[in-house]
């Protein structure tokens, strides 16, 4: 039986912040994620003409095992036994953290898109920047869902056992980054490429 002890909270107080600060780690993933995807260059006419990434599977394998042990660690220690549910201060740590994951994954897709535009003469080809904001929201679909799903498993603190809240945002994060480079070369490019409608 897990009980509240002095050496508990110190290492669940230790376990959050390595967590909080594995956040930081997150938004270097999201750009390593997104240096994986092939995207359209909007500044040229869009066939033919993709940016295709330097990030190679390993990074990607590498940032995702330490991404989903960033989710896990911000979600603190089990009450009790280990199927127990969590503390509060788990549950906080891991709302706002589904808030920053929410932000880097924003952040990561708008910073890499702004690289197009670095040049004085760098603008869109087509009046209305096409693929370009299509490419981003497609981009940051599962940093969103991982924070929508990390704020939903810390307002069920209390109705959870730990390891639930603790691996649905790493189910979610992995499974969501595994469908997008899925869908995204068979699917999503080829509409990226062609003209808009």
């Amino acid at each position: 039986m897990l009980t509240a002890t002095p050496l508990r909270r110190w290492i669940e107080a230790a376990l959050l912040v390595i967590g909080v600060l594995g956040l930081l780690l997150v938004g270097i993933a999201n750009l390593v994620f997104d240096d994986t995807l092939p995207q359209v260059d909007p500044r040229q006419l869009g066939h033919g003409n993709i940016y295709t990434g330097s990030s190679t599977v390993r990074d990607w394998i590498v940032w995702a095992l330490i991404s989903s042990l960033v989710l896990i660690a911000i979600t603190g220690l089990p009450t009790g036994r280990a199927a127990g549910r969590g503390f509060v201060r788990g549950a906080v740590a891991q709302g706002i953290g589904g808030m920053v994951v929410t932000f880097w994954a924003v952040g990561a897709s708008m910073l890499t898109n702004a690289f197009y535009f670095a040049g004085p003469g760098d603008r869109c080809f087509y009046d209305s920047c096409w693929p370009l904001h299509e490419q981003i929201w497609a981009i940051l679909v599962p940093g969103v869902l991982t924070g929508i799903a990390m704020l939903a498993m810390a307002f069920l603190v209390t109705r959870l056992a730990w390891w639930i809240r603790a691996l649905v945002p790493v189910v979610v994060w992995i499974g969501t980054l595994v469908a997008q480079h899925a869908i995204w070369m068979n699917y999503l490019l080829p509409l990226f490429e062609a003209p808009p409608n």
